[in-house]
């Protein structure tokens, strides 16, 4: 069930603010650079079609972006290398243009009190994504840099008689150099499950981008694009983004590390 909408004239919006007499805005944001991983999900093609993506991005110090994007649209995928701009407003929001090879693409994204991206929205016309941003350090990754729990809470879609039907999955898994053993329980459309799984990481060379590759106690098998989120060195990863392949199923996730 959802919440209406109350829409407020500009002037009572204006009276409704708390006044602090002899603060003023600060006169400037800060701004970050660095490493970013970038999860998000939504709708495009007037609120039809699906839609979900990671993204490794990095923000220099000259006002540039450069980073990887994959991308699903329904039951299709698309990836690439990529190169942007972002300002910063006065407001404390970045704005980031991204040049693709399929259009340009522009996110909101709202800073914390370090200048580092939080959340941010994605609303051009006929499109609608919501991205949550996660520092990530520099370095390769490995395979070991997983080691330990893992657990997670997904939200997705599959698809069913043509149309999409929502999902939504916790998993507990543990991971040793490469190999995962887990437990998922699932409801699709109010279908509910609760199988083991087991699969295997295989990672870009000189990169934190690969895939998985999952089969559950059922004999049926799961494909993901994951992106590892490098944390310090002395502690591992963060966790990992994961996005599905298989057509069906359309779920993006983060998996955190205990």
């Amino acid at each position: 069930m959802g919440l209406a909408r109350v829409v407020l004239p500009a002037a009572l919006l204006l009276a409704a603010l708390p006044l602090h007499p002899g603060q003023a805005a600060p006169a400037t944001c800060p701004s970050s650079t660095g490493r970013f991983a970038v999860w998000g999900a939504g709708v495009i093609a007037n609120r039809k079609t699906p839609t979900a993506r990671l993204m490794e991005e990095r923000w220099l110090p000259d006002g540039r972006v450069e980073g990887r994007i994959v991308e699903r649209l329904g039951k299709s995928e698309r990836r690439s290398a990529y190169g942007g701009q972002r300002t910063i407003g006065s407001n404390c929001v970045a704005v980031i243009t991204r040049t693709l090879p399929w259009g340009v693409d522009r996110s909101e994204v709202v800073l914390d009190g370090r200048g580092r991206p939080v959340y941010g929205l994605i609303r051009n016309p006929a499109q609608m994504l919501s991205e949550s941003w996660l520092p990530m350090a520099t370095g390769r990754c490995n395979t070991a840099n997983l080691n330990g729990l893992v657990v997670s809470r997904q939200l997705g879609l599959s698809q069913v008689n043509g149309g999409w039907s929502p999902n939504a999955v916790v998993q507990r898994e543990h991971w040793s150099n490469g190999s995962v053993e887990g437990i998922a329980l699932s409801s699709y459309g109010g279908d509910n499950e609760t199988v083991s799984y087991s699969g295997t990481l295989s990672l870009s060379p000189k990169s934190c981008w690969g895939t998985i590759q999952e089969t559950d106690q059922t004999g049926r098998k799961y494909n993901y694009s994951a992106l590892i989120v490098n944390g310090r060195r002395s502690k591992g990863a963060r966790g990992y983004l994961y996005l599905q392949r298989d057509p069906s199923d359309l779920t993006v996730g983060w998996l955190v590390r205990d």
